[in-house]
């Protein structure tokens, strides 16, 4: 039998997907999961431990090799913008920091204008950016030792093979690429003082990036193909999303990311007031979205609180539902904060609400913010396509959470069809696995 390996990492949590063909049924089966390792270092800084990363990727292979279950071909996605600099001697420059450490704050307010942003790329200008990250690396001298980036699952995937690339959708988070043309941006690399050569090669899904260094054989007890998936997971997920015409695509995970695919990306100044962003998928598609915060308040809380189950969430939640404090889901404080529950409450207050009494109260308040978010955000992408929207497609760990799409259903008035759970895995594995 042949097996397939998606390696699907998200911001709080990562796990090894192995598949292989019934028929023209994809069955899925998780071989390894662990916890995306973030180091919070203090003072609002934080990174990615990329070594520790890569070590359970390849503890994953392992299990796949002791399962008897060796895949011809493998892929990963991750999230977006963040990415790792190597020098001439193509060695990895210092961390590789989080897109959640609070240095970008500054480099916002600094580095070109918000809108200039937006209509030089079509992407919606977000503190944790590419472009103002490497505007950060640039004031802090990393940034002049640099030969190469990639972006973090391109980096991956290096690591594996040895070649350097960057794969089209995960790049086009950056704020680095025209979405016009789907070439880098003279006017940020201008900006920034940087050549465009710093990026690696561009390729798109479906591209094979070789066999496993000889090395990583060694170490895992088998080769395969690796290729250039949908790397950025938003791309794979909607990719397998199953949407039908006149649906808004929602993949509801760490974050939210509400939107629809269209054939070119609108930027105008319109979209940029609304909070809409272009990202590029495969040949010929855009991602139009806005990003909204997610499960990643929820799992946040969860954490700070100490609750052992989402059930146990969800069910406080659905009791509270006579609290209705609501607050803005898109504010920028939510990114990462020292304490979720104080944030949270904060944003509470500052609208005119009385402070959650229960655990329950505080989680509805959440779920009934992201509901009123989400009808916020399909009115304006209505207007700004001109197409209606008939109804909702839901796909992504956050599927799982009912008293959201309940919530959805009822704020929006529109109908919430669940789409699988695991949309970013199969639309990893569906540009390969053949």
């Amino acid at each position: 039998m042949k097996y397939f390996l998606a390696v699907d990492i998200g911001a709080t949590s990562a796990r090894h997907i192995l598949a292989h063909y019934e028929g023209r049924d994809l069955k899925l089966e998780e071989i390894h999961r662990f916890k995306t390792p973030l180091v919070q270092e203090g003072d609002g800084h934080c990174h990615w431990d990329v070594d520790g990363l890569f070590s359970e990727i390849l503890t994953g292979m392992k299990k796949a090799k002791e399962a008897g279950k060796i895949p011809s071909s493998m892929g990963i996605d991750c999230f977006g913008v963040d990415y790792a600099l190597l020098d001439e001697k193509d060695e990895r420059i210092g961390l590789v920091t989080s897109y959640r450490d609070v240095r970008t704050f500054q480099a916002q307010k600094e580095f070109m204008t918000p809108e200039g942003l937006f209509l030089s790329t079509g992407v919606y200008p977000q503190n944790f950016d590419s472009a103002y990250q490497l505007y950060c690396d640039k004031a802090s001298g990393k940034l002049h030792r640099a030969k190469t980036l990639m972006m973090l699952p391109s980096y991956l995937c290096y690591l594996l093979t040895g070649k350097k690339q960057n794969e089209l959708s995960s790049l086009s988070t950056s704020a680095l690429l025209d979405a016009r043309t789907r070439k880098p941006c003279q006017e940020v690399f201008s900006a920034l003082g940087i050549e465009e050569s710093l990026l690696a090669p561009m390729v798109v899904a479906g591209d094979c990036l070789g066999k496993l260094l000889p090395s990583i054989q060694k170490e895992v007890g088998f080769d395969c193909e690796v290729y250039a998936t949908l790397e950025h997971d938003t791309a794979a997920a909607f990719f397998a999303s199953g949407a039908e015409k006149g649906e808004a695509l929602l993949s509801s995970g760490t974050w939210s990311l509400l939107g629809c695919l269209l054939a070119n990306p609108i930027i105008t100044e319109k979209a940029y007031k609304a909070g809409f962003t272009n990202e590029l998928s495969r040949p010929g598609e855009v991602r139009f979205l806005q990003n909204i915060m997610g499960m990643w308040i929820i799992n946040r809380l969860k954490d700070e609180l100490q609750i052992a189950s989402f059930g146990e969430i969800t069910s406080s939640a659905a009791a509270s539902s006579s609290y209705q404090g609501v607050f803005d889901v898109t504010d920028g404080r939510l990114s990462n904060p020292s304490s979720m529950k104080e944030c949270v409450e904060s944003l509470l207050v500052e609208k005119g609400n009385s402070l959650p009494s229960t655990r329950g109260e505080l989680f509805y308040s959440v779920y009934h913010s992201l509901a009123l978010g989400y009808k916020t955000a399909l009115e304006n992408m209505e207007r700004l396509t001109g197409e209606k929207i008939v109804g909702i497609r839901v796909f992504g760990g956050g599927v799982n959470a009912e008293i959201l799409n309940s919530l959805t259903e009822q704020i929006t008035g529109l109908p919430v069809k669940r789409g699988p759970s695991e949309a970013t895995a199969i639309g990893n594995l569906l540009c390969f696995a053949r």
